[in-house]
Order: C-alpha cells, then sequence, then structure tokens
C-alpha cells in the first residue's frame, strides 16, 4: 500500500472549505473609503437584513472568545484605480447566506460613508478565480474549493520564492506578537486557520498531520525573517475606543521552495494568517525569486 503524501492528505482537507472571492469596485465620491470604514457599514447592514447571517458571517461561530468569521475584506491587489476597490471573499458556511450578505452590500451604500454619510455605489463585482484571474462581471456567486487554489510560482512546489507579508501579520504567542516569524510558526498558524473551517472530524485529520507538517518544514532550507514592525491603530465599536493592532512585516525566503506544505500556504492566500485576517491582515503573497 502506497502511503499518501502529505501534500495529497492537505488537498483532500482542502477540497472541503468552499471560498466565494470577488472583487468589488466602488464609487465613493467626496469620502477615502478604508477597509474598516466599509466593513462597519457594511456590518450595520447585514445586522439590520438578516441577523442569523450577521451572526455567523460578521461575527463568527465558535467559542466566544475565538469566534471566526466567514470572510475576507482586503484592498484590491488588482491595477489601482480612482475608487476604493475591494476583494471581498467569503468562506465556507458563510456562502449559503450569499444573497443576504449581496443585498447589504446594496444597504450600505444607502447608509452611507463617514461623519456626513455619504452614500456610494457598487460599479462592477468580478468573481475571482482559483488562479487568481477576474471574471466577467456578476453578482452570482462562483465558488471553488482551496483544493484547486494553485500554487502561483513558475517551477512548481521546488522553485526558489518568497513568502510575503506586505500587511501587518499578527502571531500571538503566550500573549506576546512573534516578531521574527519562523517556518514552522507559519505552518502551526495555517493549520490552525484551516481548522477553523472543518468539520470536527476533518479538523482532527489535519491535527494528526501536524507533526508531519512541522517535519517538513524543518526539512526546508530556509533564510532568516527579514521585515519589521507595523502597528495600526483602529476605532472599535464594540470597545468604544481605539486599539492598537501591533504586527509585522517582512518576507521569509525559501530557497527550495514549500516542497509538500504548499496546499497549506496556496490555501492561506485566501484565508490570511494570523488575527486581523477579517480586514486583510496577515495577508500571504508567494512570489519567485
Amino acid at each position: 500500500m502506497v502511503e499518501e503524501s502529505l501534500a495529497t492528505a492537505l488537498i483532500s482537507l482542502l477540497a472541503k472549505i468552499e471560498v466565494c472571492p470577488r472583487l468589488i469596485s466602488l464609487d465613493s465620491p467626496g469620502v477615502n473609503a478604508t477597509i474598516p470604514m466599509l466593513r462597519g457599514v457594511w456590518g450595520a447592514a447585514l445586522r439590520n437584513l438578516d441577523r442569523q447571517a450577521y451572526e455567523e458571517v460578521f461575527v463568527g461561530t465558535g467559542p466566544r472568545n475565538a469566534r471566526t468569521p466567514s470572510y475576507v475584506m482586503r484592498p484590491s491587489s488588482y491595477e489601482p484605480s480612482a475608487s476604493p476597490d475591494l476583494e471581498f471573499i467569503v468562506i465556507g458556511r458563510g456562502i449559503r447566506y450569499d444573497n443576504s450578505i449581496m443585498r447589504a452590500w446594496d444597504s450600505a451604500c444607502g447608509m452611507g460613508l463617514g461623519p456626513q454619510r455619504r452614500k456610494f455605489r457598487r460599479r462592477t463585482i468580478h468573481p475571482i478565480s482559483p488562479c487568481g484571474a477576474l471574471l466577467s462581471p456578476t453578482s452570482h456567486a462562483v465558488t471553488w474549493d482551496l483544493s484547486v487554489a494553485p500554487w502561483p510560482v513558475p517551477g512548481g512546489e521546488s522553485a526558489p520564492c518568497r513568502l510575503e507579508f506586505p500587511t501587518p501579520l499578527r502571531l500571538i504567542r503566550r500573549g506576546r506578537l512573534v516578531e521574527i516569524p519562523r517556518l514552522s510558526e507559519l505552518v502551526i498558524a495555517g493549520a490552525r486557520r484551516l481548522s477553523a473551517y472543518l468539520q470536527p472530524e476533518d479538523a482532527a485529520s489535519l491535527q494528526r498531520l501536524e507533526d508531519q507538517m512541522l517535519e517538513a518544514a524543518a526539512s526546508l532550507p530556509d533564510e532568516p525573517w527579514h521585515g519589521e514592525r507595523l502597528d495600526l491603530v483602529r476605532y472599535s465599536g464594540r470597545q468604544h475606543g481605539e486599539i492598537e493592532l501591533r504586527g509585522v512585516i517582512g518576507s521569509l525566503v525559501l530557497p527550495q521552495g514549500p516542497g509538500e506544505l504548499w496546499p497549506l500556504f496556496a490555501a492561506a492566500r485566501w484565508l490570511h494568517l494570523g488575527k486581523g485576517t477579517i480586514m486583510g491582515l496577515g495577508k500571504l503573497e508567494a512570489v519567485p525569486i
């Protein structure tokens, strides 16, 4: 009997997690629309429209102190424009509420942004393919599972690459920010992120792979983390005040690629890593070197 490879085992589990990514182009005259601002007005609209969708998608499921929302909202990585384009990724169970989710965007446009509540509008909505290409504009959900997310570096998983984090990565260990992330810590963070969207039996299967994943990470040549601190401050309506989000930006070079761990990092490009993922923090990009 041939033993299943780590990559194959990971792909089998990734097939259990669906995503629905879109590029949403907006017109917001007179307002510099930020991701936290857009998230706030969309969340308020969703709460008014469908309380159950709000609780499961925006607030998230799981233990009260560790709830996992079912979306990621991040600035667009496509061609810059004068409008505030954003990538909006609905994940897993949240997809069942897609109708309410998109209706909430329409409602949010009428609610407006900023202190003067300036109205904005949706211009176009492009579904995004597993390889990151924009598909023909449509408001209908185009879903796919993470097992089909390809490794984006030419030459495959053994080609030299750099794992880049252009937005603050917030890995917390024993209550403190990890300022110099190691490959093993990225692997643990990736497994934790996947587990949040798997059924208990599948999460248990992923946990049984953890030692194997850490062994694979230990066997890969990697260069020291190169980066710096980048802390953000945002206003929290729930906490009625500003909170500081401590993080790091930077990169980790893998001279021989990610090897058998490539499906984990291919999925992380859509799910992000660490804390603050719903606002686009912990975004992972894999680039050739």
